[in-house]
C-alpha cells in the first residue's frame, strides 16, 4: 500500500512542531458484535508494508495505537485484535479402530483410476497446518518432509536437529520436521490426534492400485511429502496469528498445496491479507467449510467465507453420498463436497482409528489437487478449481457452487483440457 507524504497546507492533523502526520488509530481494524467471542481484547495481529507479521500486547485499543501504531506508523498496513480457532470436527469420541480399515471415500472418489495412471503425488509438497503429525507413524514416517539445513551436526559437533540453533538461518530454530507455533518450538509430534488423522487421508503410504484395503489406511496421495505444521493446541484451539504465521511458513518451506481444516472465527483481515497472497506463489489452500449446519454465504466463518481465488473450501458427505447432517454449506463460499464420515485413518503411536467432520473431507481434495499438481505441475488453483467444479458428482441436494461431490478421475481430464495438455 502506497502511502503519500502530504505537505502542511493539504493536512487536517499536525503536531505541534507543524510537520504533517497521520492518525495511527485508523490503522487498527474495530472489531464487530459478531468477532467479539473469539477476539482476544488484549492481543493484536500487526500486519506491515512488508508482509512481515507481529504480535504485539497492550492493555487496550487506545493504549496500541498510542503506543506501537504510533511509534511504527510509516511501516503498518494494518493491525486487529487476534481471534481464537478451531479444528473443523464435531464433538466426538476418539478410538483406535477395531475393525479396521474399509476406505470407503478413497474408493467413493476413484482416487484409485489416477493410482493405476502412475499418479500418487511425487513432486508436491502439502503442508498440514494443523495440531502436528506423529513423525514416527508407520504410514506417515517416510511421508515427512525433513529439513536438511537442520540435520547433521553443527560446529561444536551438535545434533542441529535439537541443537537450539537455527541452523539454517530460516527464524525458526530446530524445525527439522516442521515447526509447532504452541511451542515455538521445533515440531517433534502431535498435540492432539488431529493432524496425524488429517495427514493419513492425504498421504498415508502404501503402493495398492486398488483401493479398499482392510487393515491399514489408503492415503489419496501417498507419495506426496508432507509438511507439518502445529498451530492448535492439545484442545485443537489456537491462535489466528499463528495461523496466518503457520501459512508463511509453509510457504517458505514450498508448500504447494495448503490443508486447513480449522475454523471458526468471523473476523480475520488479516487470514484474508495471507490467504490472498498465496495466489502470487499458485499455492492451492484447501478448507474445511466447518460443522455447524451453517449457510457460510450467510453466517461468516473464515477461513471458509472468504472465497478467494486460491481457495478451495470443502464440505462433508456420508458412506451414502448425502449431504452430512452437520455440515455447513454454501451455494457460493463452499466449492465441493467430500467423503467426511466415518474415515478411518491414522492417529497417534501407530493406531488407526475413525473420525467425522469436514476435518476430513478436506483432505480428500488436498490429496487430488496434489495428484492434479504432480501430474500437471503448472495448472494455476483457479483451474484446479475449475476443474473440481465441472467434474463434480451432481446432486440436487448438495448444497455448494458446484452442485456437486468429489470425482478425482474425471477432474483429471477436465484439468488436461483447461490447461491444454
Amino acid at each position: 500500500m502506497l502511502r503519500l507524504l502530504l505537505t502542511c497546507a493539504f493536512t487536517v492533523l499536525l503536531t505541534a512542531c507543524g510537520q504533517a502526520t497521520q492518525d495511527p488509530g485508523n490503522l487498527l481494524q474495530k472489531s464487530s458484535d459478531e468477532c467479539a467471542g473469539t477476539a482476544l481484547p488484549r492481543q493484536f495481529i500487526v500486519k506491515h508494508l512488508d508482509g512481515s507479521l507481529k504480535v504485539v500486547q497492550a492493555e487496550s485499543e487506545e493504549a496500541l495505537i498510542k503506543g506501537y501504531l504510533t511509534e511504527h506508523y510509516a511501516q503498518v498496513e494494518f493491525a486487529e485484535h487476534d481471534q481464537v480457532v478451531k479444528t473443523a470436527l464435531p464433538a466426538q469420541s476418539v478410538h483406535a479402530s477395531k475393525s479396521g480399515a474399509d476406505n470407503w471415500g478413497t474408493m467413493r472418489i476413484d482416487a484409485d483410476k489416477l493410482w493405476a495412471q502412475g499418479a500418487r503425488g511425487s513432486g508436491v509438497i502439502v503442508a498440514v497446518v494443523d495440531t502436528g503429525v506423529d513423525i514416527n507413524h508407520p504410514q506417515l514416517q517416510n511421508q515427512v518432509l525433513f529439513n536438511a539445513g537442520e540435520n547433521g551436526r553443527d560446529g561444536k559437533g551438535g545434533d542441529k536437529q535439537t541443537n537450539g540453533i537455527d541452523d539454517d538461518k530460516n527464524g525458526y530454530i530446530d524445525d527439522y520436521a516442521g515447526y509447532n507455533f504452541v511451542t515455538k518450538h521445533g515440531l517433534t509430534g502431535d498435540n492432539q490426534y488431529h493432524g496425524t488423522h488429517v495427514a493419513g487421508i492425504v498421504a498415508a503410504a502404501h503402493q495398492d492400485t486398488v483401493a479398499g484395503a482392510k487393515s491399514y489406511v489408503q492415503g489419496v496421495a501417498p507419495q506426496v511429502k508432507i509438511l507439518p505444521v502445529a498451530f492448535l493446541d492439545s484442545k485443537g484451539s489456537g491462535l489466528m496469528s499463528d495461523a496466518a504465521a503457520g501459512i508463511l511458513y509453509a510457504v517458505a518451506r514450498g508448500a504447494q498445496v495448503i490443508n486447513a481444516s480449522w475454523g471458526g472465527t468471523g473476523c480475520s483481515k488479516t487470514l484474508n491479507a495471507v490467504i490472498a497472497g498465496l495466489e502470487a506463489n499458485n499455492v492451492v489452500f484447501v478448507n474445511a467449510a466447518g460443522n455447524e449446519t451453517l449457510n457460510v454465504d450467510l453466517s461468516m466463518e473464515y477461513p471458509a467465507s472468504l472465497n478467494l481465488t486460491p481457495q478451495i473450501t470443502v464440505g462433508a458427505t456420508g458412506d451414502h453420498n448425502y449431504m452430512a447432517e452437520y455440515s455447513n454449506y454454501g451455494i457460493k463460499a463452499v466449492h465441493i463436497f467430500a467423503p467426511g464420515s466415518d474415515i478411518v485413518s491414522t492417529l497417534p503411536d501407530a493406531n488407526i482409528g475413525p473420525l467425522s467432520g469436514t476435518s476430513m473431507a478436506t483432505p480428500f481434495v488436498t490429496g487430488a489437487v496434489a495428484l492434479l499438481l504432480s501430474q500437471i505441475p503448472d495448472a494455476t488453483a483457479s483451474q484446479i478449481r475449475a476443474a473440481l467444479y465441472n467434474s463434480a458428482m451432481h446432486d440436487a441436494g448438495y448444497i455448494n457452487a458446484s452442485h456437486g461431490r468429489l470425482d478425482l478421475a474425471q477432474a483429471l481430464v477436465q484439468l488436461h483440457q483447461f490447461v491444454g495438455h
